[in-house]
């Protein structure tokens, strides 16, 4: 008779933890994960590298230029305008796409991804403000980097 009030606390124990669990994970379902990477990629072109820069909202970043890898810090305040500006960009895809003519040797595309959705290329004048804003996020954070694009 002891075992099977043994098994009636375990039943019991384990019908009333479960609501309690699953309440905590809807709350961590509904929290952004501010350990993605967003990932600024730039092409390059004849005359310089292209790069392709991951971010977290902390400021830590890692880069690869030239086929070679570097990481480093940005100001966290650079890092929040940029998940801020994807944020008011979302979703990426449907951002408004601007065919710019580029330099075959000079001319490069900027792209930027987060959460499995990319923008076109923003490197192009537009009268959007959401994608100059990422563009100008870009720009901002290699040179923040302070890395090098040249094939030298």
């Amino acid at each position: 008779m002891k075992v099977f009030n043994i098994y009636k606390i375990s039943l019991a124990s384990v019908l009333f933890a479960a609501p309690l669990c699953i309440f905590p994970l809807r709350i961590l379902a509904q929290t952004p994960n501010y350990k993605q990477w967003a990932v600024i990629i730039n092409s390059g072109s004849t005359n310089a590298c292209g790069y392709r820069i991951h971010v977290l909202p902390s400021g830590k970043a890692n880069y690869t230029v030239c086929n070679k890898k570097g990481s480093g810090e940005i100001k966290v305040d650079t890092a929040t305008k940029l998940f801020n500006d994807i944020s008011a960009a979302k979703p990426l895809s449907k951002l408004p796409y601007t065919s710019c003519a580029k330099s075959v040797s000079f001319g490069t595309s900027t792209e930027v991804r987060y959460q499995r959705q990319k923008s076109p290329d923003v490197s192009c004048p537009s009268n959007d403000s959401r994608v100059t804003n990422l563009y100008d996020d870009a720009k901002s954070i290699q040179q923040e980097l302070n890395f090098s694009t040249s094939k030298n």
